[in-house]
């Protein structure tokens, strides 16, 4: 993810939890299982008849899902660039659509399951009760929790031949330096008055090839057969809007990165211009250069034509780009040249315009403060906002607000920017335009890190 190699570990493969199963007491339910016509369990573990099934596809790699969840975010805001894919953002209704469009790899698997869990239940009959042990490897849109949900409800509504269901996996978190495993499994019971007694005895064994396989990842860094990396963001694009699961964060910040652990930027580091610049002249100093400039057609045969040529650049910028006008004067456009013969074109007082905008957005930039180191409130600002989405800085929204406190009232709030899909650093340099552009000369900035990885 950020060019820095990691510690890997095994995926979970129907072979490892053969040697899960067999350290809990257990065996294969058949071993020619090759041979045989028909589909049966995987496992019998004490009384228990267990049968296997691992999640390997992406969840979002499918295009109707991805559809369907596009069309339930995108309710909630249609205006975004950039869509978080939390279902605690969404009302009940929501959850439900949610649910429904993510839970086909568990319904296909439960659907599965109790097949096979009968059909071995027939065979040996002093068996118990059917456990699905479900086994994620490769689903990273849903988080071991919401699979315990799921598979629980799944197994509840669609059948009653499964008694319980132990869900497990295997986690890397790392930013290059630290790294984070976690190895969770939890038994979901469905039938209650189905006890699952050699859970304790999976459940150790499971640990136990946790611990084994740490160690191995250790000692033995990258080698073949170690490849299960760390859990990066994952996502995709529908309609030229991009919908993101993002990695969860580490748990803490990091000793090593005492910036903030880096981040993958693959719009890359360069951003545009924030800023047009148009030279600003009252009608005085616009006399002034044209006397001084006769023969200069830019600036119009009247003042009126100077003003038209304003308005057109104004209507030139963008929310992205504004148009700064910048008030210059014939006096100070002369000093700038520190002597130099003063030419008679304009071009060069548009290149003094620039220069001056270019210090004005300095200058802010330089004095500009966290929202939570301001104790003073500035009698007119401007705040930018930037929401800190994952693993990749391309994926973060902004927002630039004008504010101006009122005595005695709620402050009057300019909206420059909503949903801008710019990083910080973008959005800090275009709020200093805006702010050159308003005559506003503090900026505050925050960053909402509810999604951020550090």
């Amino acid at each position: 993810m950020i060019g820095i190699a990691t510690t890997r570990i095994r995926p979970l493969t129907e072979d490892v939890c053969n040697e899960i199963i067999e350290a809990a007491g257990g065996r294969r339910a058949h071993p020619d299982q090759a041979e045989r016509k028909k589909r049966n369990a995987d496992y019998i573990l004490g009384d228990s008849v267990i049968e296997l099934k691992i999640l390997e596809d992406e969840g979002l790699s499918k295009i109707e899902r991805q559809r369907k969840l596009a069309e339930i975010f995108t309710a909630l805001d249609p205006d975004r660039p950039v869509y978080v894919l939390d279902r605690a953002q969404l009302d009940l209704k929501g959850q439900r659509a949610y649910d429904r469009a993510m839970e086909s790899p568990i319904k296909g698997a439960v659907k599965s399951a109790k097949g096979q869990l009968v059909q071995t239940r027939s065979e040996f009959p002093n068996s118990k009760r059917s456990i699905l042990l479900l086994v994620n490897n490769g689903n990273t849109a849903l988080d071991h929790d919401e699979i315990c949900e799921l598979a629980g409800r799944r197994a509840r509504n669609d059948t009653d031949d499964i008694d319980g269901v132990v869900v497990a996996g295997a986690y890397l978190h790392s930013d290059g330096f630290d790294t984070l495993a976690l190895w969770p499994i939890h038994y979901v019971p469905i039938s209650l008055d189905q006890p699952f007694p050699e859970y304790d005895a999976l459940h150790e064994a499971f640990h136990g090839y946790a611990e084994r396989a740490m160690t191995e990842a250790v000692r033995d860094g990258l080698s073949r057969g170690l490849t299960k990396g760390p859990v990066l963001d994952t996502g995709f694009d529908v309609d030229g809007k991009t919908f993101v699961k993002p990695a969860p964060p580490l748990g803490q910040s990091s000793d090593f990165y005492v910036n903030g652990r880096p981040r993958l930027n693959s719009a890359g580091d360069d951003f545009p211009p924030v800023g047009l610049v148009f030279p600003e002249l009252d009608r005085a100093e616009w006399n002034r250069f044209r006397e001084f400039m006769p023969d200069d057609e830019s600036l119009g045969e009247r003042y009126g034509d100077w003003l038209a040529k304003r308005e057109r650049a104004l209507g030139e910028g963008t929310e992205l780009k504004p148009t700064v006008p910048m008030t210059v004067t014939l006096d100070g456009w002369i000093a700038s040249l520190d002597g130099a013969a003063p030419p008679r074109r304009f071009g060069s007082v548009r290149l003094y315009a620039t220069a001056l905008f270019q210090q004005a957005v300095n200058a802010v930039l330089e004095g500009s403060r966290s929202v939570e180191n301001t104790r003073i409130v500035p009698s007119r600002f401007v705040l930018v906002t930037t929401e800190i989405i994952g693993q990749d800085q391309a994926n973060d929204v902004s927002h630039i607000l004008l504010i101006e406190p009122q005595a005695g009232a709620a402050p009057q709030i300019t909206t420059l920017v909503k949903n801008a899909r710019i990083r910080f650093q973008h959005a800090g340099a275009l709020g200093a335009s805006y702010a050159a552009k308003h005559s506003a000369s503090s900026l505050q900035w925050q960053r909402d890190k509810t999604y951020a990885w550090q």
